[in-house]
């Protein structure tokens, strides 16, 4: 597991990850992209969970899907 501390997106108001702005996604990817220590364990939660919206571990839902189907 991770500690909370952690997380790059902690202070982060999380509407920005429930976005259909695609400014808003590409600003909550690019949380991401700065190295956030969690970005595997995240983007695994939604994988396993079938998260269908928002931005998890840098990846749109569009984006996950297609990791899926692969």
């Amino acid at each position: 597991m991770f500690n909370f501390n952690d997380i790059a997106c902690k202070d982060v108001d999380t509407n920005l990850f429930f976005s259909e702005l695609k400014s808003k996604n590409r600003k909550s990817k690019k949380l991401f992209s700065n190295s956030c220590p969690v970005k595997s364990e995240c983007l695994e939660f939604a994988l396993n969970d079938g998260i269908e919206f928002g931005i998890f571990g840098g990846a749109t839902p569009q984006e996950r899907k297609q990791l899926v189907s692969n």
